[in-house]
Formats: C-alpha cells, sequence, structure tokens
C-alpha cells in the first residue's frame, strides 16, 4: 500500500470531514465483529494517508492500531518518483 497518495492537490479538504465522520462507527462495527476485514483495510489506508490521519485523534488512531497488526506500517511504500 502507498504512503501518501491522498493529498491537497488531489483531493478536497471537504474529504476529510467524510473519512473522519466515518471511524467512530467503524470502530464500534469492529468492536461488534462487523465487517472487520473491510473495516481492518480502511483503517490501514487512512493511516497510510496523513491527510486523513491528521484529522483524528491520538484515542482513535491508537484504537484503529488495536486491531492492526504491530507491524502494519511496514508495507507502506512511499509512491515512486
Amino acid at each position: 500500500m502507498f504512503r501518501n497518495v491522498v493529498t491537497t492537490e488531489n483531493t478536497p479538504d471537504s474529504h476529510k470531514v467524510v473519512i473522519s465522520s466515518q471511524i467512530p462507527d467503524q470502530l464500534s462495527q469492529i468492536g461488534a465483529d462487523d465487517n472487520v476485514e473491510g473495516i481492518k483495510d480502511h483503517f490501514k489506508w487512512v493511516l497510510a494517508n496523513d491527510f486523513y490521519k491528521d484529522e483524528l485523534s491520538a484515542e482513535q488512531i491508537t484504537e484503529m492500531e488495536s486491531y492492526l497488526p504491530s507491524d502494519y506500517a511496514d508495507s507502506f511504500e512511499d509512491l515512486p518518483e
């Protein structure tokens, strides 16, 4: 998964609200074992993109990471030049 594919150059700021507003519901769903793998993939994607990650609280990030393997970020790659 590429890191920081979502940027201010290619995404309107209004998308930050859409993504950040989904996280509380997704944390509830994953806690109830609902759509676990899909939500884990979404968490990884959000955490790989600072554009969205910077909108989240430290508590949200910690809770999201608690559902992922400790080495999840090792799969992130920088975009090729």
